[in-house]
């Protein structure tokens, strides 16, 4: 999930009932889209089957994880993964494929391994990379005191100015939580006031457990470098700063080198299976390529991106033929802010009006719950066609939990008033896990990956196939679903820094 973003996600019960689209409020009955026919029934049901007893999605994986490695954005196994997509959604046989590209503002990628130790009040070494993004240290490395900010506002950086001055700044997850709600944009601009008054390096001690570092990466908003050298420092680590900070002065170093490139075009990969109608009309089943480079991105995102590309295969060799189009995409530069969906967004904004749903998948490879609808009970009531379904892949639940709301690939077709969908599972262990060195393949379940992918496959077809599409909303009817499930302060955040 994004996370520059530390970002993340989860669903409840549906009653059964019709497909319906959305009357003149989203908190309104609605009026009902129609059921599905035996015949689509039917397909919807094979094509489950088959993604459970036959489905590719953990082998998918596996390659994705192990044979590519992690894809950070822009990078040569970020390419090599597009590349890799690409082919084999054409020996699978769909129409269109295509990679679409566009610019991120730069690159990243570690050009040499950290190193980093406390030098007084004793010498021990440190357990710390560097942060996403983050610029080099310079010649020699970033070298000073220790200043603990416990909260990460505008108001607790001005008033700590003159500590903050030529100091290395320490924040943990205590800081962030007594900022407040997280709005990226806002805790980015945060972060570069901290370079602004004089700080000479900053330490992020986000991780969990075993001093394992946990990746946020201060991009910008935009992909740009940042201009403070940022590192991430393990979770014992962390504390025991914080321990020698309540007895008197502490002092590190730390250093790392890392590679730029300025203007890099990066590639969305796209491919259709046609629709049988001459409506235009498409749902949009998709996740993430890219990943961290800490572990090897099997559960963020290669759960996802390997669950589209089961699908696409599933729907092949099932010789389904969906009335509305089925288009797979596989974004790039999730990570860094949602960078592939919101410029894919963009470019296809004369025909979002045709999207009938988008289907995102980004919540790792435990069993399914069901989905998020993010505040649409004409959704909810939507996937009442499919409950007899759902109940059997134990996916029947929704969720109108609105702290997700742009957590990942779906936000900019949801600000759309676009059906927009995220898989819902438990997450306890996917935060575990996400934007670390523990993110490998054989934290995978085959079984549970699988029902996941049922579950999209399921739902997706379901939406295709219905008599109706759902209508969209307006902006106006968007932004009262938005601050119905708490999640317009984050919006209006996003589109202040130009992420929309």
């Amino acid at each position: 999930m994004k996370k520059c973003c530390m970002t993340l996600l989860a669903l409840g019960l549906v009653a059964p009932g019709a497909l319906v689209a959305q009357s003149a409020s989203p908190s309104e009955t609605a009026s009902p889209v129609g059921t599905l026919d035996a015949a689509d029934r039917a397909a919807v049901e094979r094509l489950g089957g088959q993604l459970m007893l036959a489905g590719k999605a953990y082998e998918y994986d596996r390659m994705l994880a192990d044979e590519i490695g992690p894809r950070l954005t822009g990078s040569a196994n970020y390419v090599k993964a597009a590349e890799w997509a690409t082919e084999e959604f054409k020996r699978l046989g769909l129409s269109h494929v295509h990679r679409e590209p566009w610019e991120i503002a730069a690159t990243w990628e570690p050009e040499t391994f950290a190193t980093a130790s406390i030098l007084a009040p004793h010498a021990q070494r440190l357990h710390l990379e560097s942060d996403g993004w983050s610029p080099s240290t310079p010649p020699g490395g970033v070298r000073g005191k220790v200043f603990y900010l416990n909260a990460l506002t505008e108001d607790a950086v001005k008033a700590n100015a003159a500590q903050i001055r030529d100091m290395i700044v320490l924040l943990d997850g205590e800081s962030l939580k007594a900022a407040g709600p997280l709005e990226f944009g806002k805790l980015l601009d945060t972060i570069a006031l901290v370079g602004a008054e004089g700080a000479r390096g900053l330490l992020m001690g986000l991780g969990d457990v075993n001093n394992i570092s946990a990746e946020l990466g201060v991009t910008c908003c935009n992909g740009a470098v940042s201009h403070l050298p940022t590192a991430d420092v393990g979770r014992e680590d962390t504390l025991l700063l914080r321990r020698l900070l309540a007895h008197g002065p502490v002092e590190v170093e730390f250093s790392f080198a890392n590679r730029v490139r300025e203007h890099v075009k990066v590639d969305n990969v796209v491919a259709e299976i046609p629709g049988t109608d001459a409506s235009g009309e498409y749902v949009v089943i998709g996740g993430h390529l890219d990943s961290w480079h800490l572990g090897t991105g099997a559960e963020d995102n290669g759960t996802g991106a390997a669950s589209v590309l089961a699908v696409a295969q599933a729907v092949m060799a099932g010789g389904v033929k969906p009335r509305r189009t089925l288009r797979f995409v596989l974004f790039g530069g999730e990570e860094e802010g949602l960078l592939g969906s919101i410029h894919y967004a963009r470019d296809h904004a004369a025909e979002m009006d045709k999207c009938a749903g988008v289907f995102i998948t980004d919540t790792g490879s435990e069993p399914p719950q069901g989905w998020y609808v993010f505040g649409r009970d004409d959704e909810k009531k939507a996937l009442g066609a499919i409950t007899p379904e759902l109940e059997s892949l134990g996916a029947v639940g929704t969720t109108d939990e609105g702290r997700f709301a742009f957590s990942t690939d779906h936000g900019p077709f949801l600000i759309h008033g676009v059906p927009s969908f995220v898989l819902w599972t438990p997450l306890e262990k996917y935060f575990g896990l996400h934007h670390k060195p523990s993110d490998t393949f054989d934290k995978v379940n085959q079984r549970d990956l699988n029902l996941g992918a049922a579950v999209v496959g399921v739902t997706a077809l379901a939406f295709a196939d219905a008599p109706q599409a759902m209508r969209h909303l307006t902006t106006a009817e968007m932004e009262e679903q938005l601050k119905k499930i708490k999640a317009f302060d984050e919006y209006s955040d996003m589109k202040t820094h130009n992420m929309f």
